[in-house]
């Protein structure tokens, strides 16, 4: 049963929802703040000309490009922000909120070194990209599938809860999931470019006749509650002054109203966002969600 957070926000989420839109951003820890991989470890190639598509997939699991069709990228083109994702426990009062690792595309903290699973050689799948937080608490496995004719990617991301170093007289925290990316459709054009949201999808399009658009959507939110939600790059920034949305903490606070209107909004410094919410995980158990990404 599918239980978004903006139409049946339930459970312990529920009780304490209203203190999620603080702007509360906690540091790392000790962990190092690095600069993160927009490198093309794994490169998808199929295609050419109007059915070309041309995907790279960072060492660090993130989707660094995307072109399609020949001539024209949809993500993060020119850009450091691209396609990234982020784990953060908590809920106020009872939990403080603490980002235990994001990986933004540009600048990454309180992941560790990714290991790799691609048994049938470079740019080839199946791939698994597996990393653990610096604290040993949290593993997050992503696995990568592409459909040429839809034109997509899907990412299957599993989180396992390896410690329960943070937990404490009143349990373990809850644990929070997201998948972002910054959509910069057709090679980041600004003319016409807009952005928007419904359940289970947030995109950006060019809203011109023989232009192209991206779209992040949930395929599968494994018993989570889940939303999409649109915020800007100030404050998406996870070194900014602003929210800090690239760390997953804040969910609702900061969110841009959709759909944007392109003479009011520049639609190519906005980032797109699905976050998955969890009571608890319990030691060595696991939760799943797949997304995935598409061009239309």
């Amino acid at each position: 049963m599918k239980r978004h957070l903006l139409k049946d926000a339930v459970g312990i989420y529920l009780k304490w929802s209203l203190f999620l839109v603080l702007p509360i951003v906690l540091l790392l820890g000790a962990a190092t703040i690095a600069r993160a991989d927009n490198d093309c470890f794994t490169s998808l190639n199929s295609g050419s000309g109007l059915t070309l598509m041309k995907v790279c997939i960072s060492k660090d699991g993130n989707i660094t490009k995307f072109e399609s069709p020949a001539g024209f990228d949809q993500i993060g083109t020119g850009n450091l922000w691209r396609d990234g994702y982020s784990i953060c426990t908590g809920n106020l009062p009872d939990f403080p909120n603490v980002p235990e690792g994001y990986d933004a595309g540009s600048s990454e903290a309180g992941f560790g070194t990714p290991v790799v699973a691609q048994p049938n050689g470079p740019n080839t799948l199946p791939l698994a990209i597996t990393r653990t937080t610096t604290d040993g608490v949290y593993e997050l496995k992503q696995s990568y599938a592409q459909d040429t004719a839809k034109r997509d990617v899907a990412i299957t991301m599993k989180i396992t809860r390896r410690s329960n170093a943070d937990c404490g007289s009143k349990g373990c925290p809850p644990v929070r999931l997201a998948r972002y990316f910054e959509g910069d459709v057709d090679n980041n054009l600004q003319a016409g470019a807009r952005f928007a949201q419904d359940t289970d999808s947030v995109w950006e399009w060019i809203n011109v006749p023989g232009n192209h658009g991206f779209v992040l959507s949930n395929l599968l939110d494994g018993g989570s509650g889940y939303a999409t939600t649109v915020h800007t790059a100030a404050d998406f920034d996870p070194n900014g002054s602003g929210f800090q949305i690239a760390k997953g903490c804040i969910v609702f606070a900061g969110q841009v109203a959709t759909p944007t209107d392109p003479n009011t909004v520049n639609a190519t410094n906005l980032h797109g966002r699905v976050i998955y919410i969890w009571g608890n995980i319990t030691l060595n158990k696991s939760k799943t969600v797949k997304v995935s990404y598409r061009r239309f």
